[in-house]
């Protein structure tokens, strides 16, 4: 899922290719449940992860990963645990998740209406074009889970400015999550994702998810901004037809995405 070549694209890049899905199991339920539903929903189509919740107690989680792991890595996808080292570990999935802030209040983002017309997002009173350097709080953070866990993937998420979104790519974070994990699905994607996803993708070559919403017109608005991945959480596991059909459908939203982006000018 990572592309460290540069943390900046050059000038002229190409545009992303088709987004890949990436699902994120739910924190609740049981796990046999949650096991079968996975099994069905890699059978309906290409997934590129699948990021394992928070389930319960610590034991709970870590039989979680060990029940979710094998199943999503025989499908081919990458496994990776949500703020969960041990059971990273224990599992041997192939990454972890981290969430900056995660549980914190986000009251205080700005509503759509706030946004200026360029579509800003949040700003922490850094200069937008310097990236952070390897003496930053956040960076440091990082950059020592990622030691820690060399040859895995160290996603990170929870971003709520550019500094931090910055400071995760100066650490070599193999990807960036726009989104709040903590937040439940809505029926559009969240604004700020969008906005973060939109200033995110012609910038940078660190890969970023885009979490969408419950319905198929917010995984096409996530889709939309060109991000590599677009993660999807109620629109595949509450789907009407059941989990295959979500992601079967889903693709075929990120298929008309990237076509309606390819006949851009």
């Amino acid at each position: 899922m990572s592309k460290r070549d540069s943390n900046r694209r050059g000038a002229g890049a190409d545009k992303p290719a088709r987004s890949r899905l990436v699902l994120v199991t739910p924190d609740t339920g049981d796990i046999g449940v949650l096991a079968d539903d996975l099994r069905l929903a890699l059978s309906g189509g290409d997934v590129a992860a699948v990021l394992i919740g928070r389930v319960g107690s610590d034991a709970d989680r870590q039989s979680a990963a060990e029940r979710l792991v094998p199943i999503a890595q025989g499908a081919g996808a990458a496994a990776v645990v949500i703020g969960d080292t041990r059971a990273a570990g224990r599992s041997k999935a192939d990454g972890i998740h981290l969430d900056l802030g995660a549980g914190e209040d986000d009251s205080d983002l700005p509503a759509a209406d706030e946004d200026d017309a360029a579509g800003e997002v949040e700003e922490d009173g850094d200069d937008d074009d310097e990236a952070p350097s390897r003496g930053d709080p956040v960076t440091a953070e990082i950059a020592d889970m990622v030691a820690r866990f060399k040859g895995k993937i160290v996603g990170v998420g929870g971003v709520r400015t550019r500094h931090a979104a910055m400071a995760a790519a100066e650490a070599d974070a193999a990807y960036v999550l726009f989104g709040l994990l903590e937040r439940p699905d809505a029926d559009v994607t969240h604004h700020k994702t969008l906005a973060f996803a939109d200033w995110w993708v012609p910038l940078f070559e660190v890969p970023c998810i885009a979490l969408a919403g419950a319905t198929r017109d917010a995984v096409a608005e996530a889709a939309s901004t060109g991000a590599e991945f677009v993660g999807v959480r109620t629109f595949v596991w509450s789907h009407p037809d059941g989990p295959a059909a979500g992601v079967a459908e889903a693709n075929a939203v990120l298929d008309e995405a990237f076509a309606a982006r390819s006949a851009e000018p």
